[in-house]
């Protein structure tokens, strides 16, 4: 599954389940812009930066709001200026408010809706007239189709990405391929962080793999799809839980 000579955009990647995405790709060949949003947050993005740089990749460090038009082209309009090109666009970045859907003001909706999934339509639309042939992987979770407490509006929002996601694997088909990754409740994300200890206990207990996935788990799949051996995959949401979701958890 050999990436040199691509070019990768992965939003959202100065930590978490970005950061491992970015490294996975960058092990695997490819030269990588690393995408953040907040001045807080740059110097965990250029930690990722020279992590690559000492594999031999290339690399570029854009700070942009992915839900603002201009910042999304200005931002699509520096990779093409560095790199002339974009092989890959990984759709990570993602921002939620967690409360009961009667809690929820309309601001809220507002945000959840335009960094989730207005941001990947803008994310989407500048990156293919960079591409010739390419691969976009959306990153989803199983709030998408399972309940989980106060995940309502990312949950909406996460379904919205998949159904794009089928749509836009038709509609740019058949030189782009288009899927989703569909994460469980992944270990050292902000989400698992929140959940009480013996929560997360009972969810392990209840996982057939015996564990929870990790960053890099959901990183391998993503790789997967962007290479050579995936091109025969499409439009699909495919669920990185280690078993969870096959009804074990009410």
């Amino acid at each position: 599954m050999d990436l040199h000579n691509r070019v990768a955009l992965v939003t959202g990647s100065s930590r978490g389940i970005g950061r491992a995405i970015a490294l996975e790709l960058g092990r695997r060949g490819a030269d990588i812009v690393i995408h953040h949003r907040r001045n807080s947050t740059r110097a965990q993005a250029e930690a990722v930066a020279q992590e690559l740089r000492s594999l031999g990749r290339r690399t570029l460090v854009i700070k942009a709001d992915v839900a603002d038009p201009s910042d999304v082209a200005r931002m699509f309009s520096v990779i093409q200026s560095a790199f002339g090109k974009l092989d890959i666009l990984v759709n990570n970045a993602a921002s939620a408010v967690f409360r009961p859907l009667l809690q929820l003001e309309e601001k809220h909706w507002e945000h959840v809706w335009d960094v989730n999934v207005r941001a990947i339509t803008l994310c989407i639309k500048h990156a293919v007239p960079l591409m010739s042939r390419g691969v976009i992987v959306n990153i989803t979770s199983l709030g998408s189709m399972r309940y989980l407490p106060n995940y309502g509006a990312l949950g909406a929002a996460k379904a919205a990405i998949e159904s794009l996601t089928r749509s836009y694997a038709v509609e740019l088909a058949p030189a782009i391929r288009v899927n989703a990754v569909c994460g469980g409740l992944v270990d050292e994300t902000g989400f698992s962080e929140m959940m009480p200890l013996d929560v997360k206990e009972r969810v392990i207990q209840l996982t057939p793999a015996g564990r929870l996935a990790k960053p890099e788990d959901i990183a391998k799949v993503v790789a997967f799809l962007c290479s050579d051996d995936a091109e025969m995959i499409r439009g699909q949401s495919i669920i990185i839980d280690g078993g969870i979701a096959l009804g074990l958890l009410t």
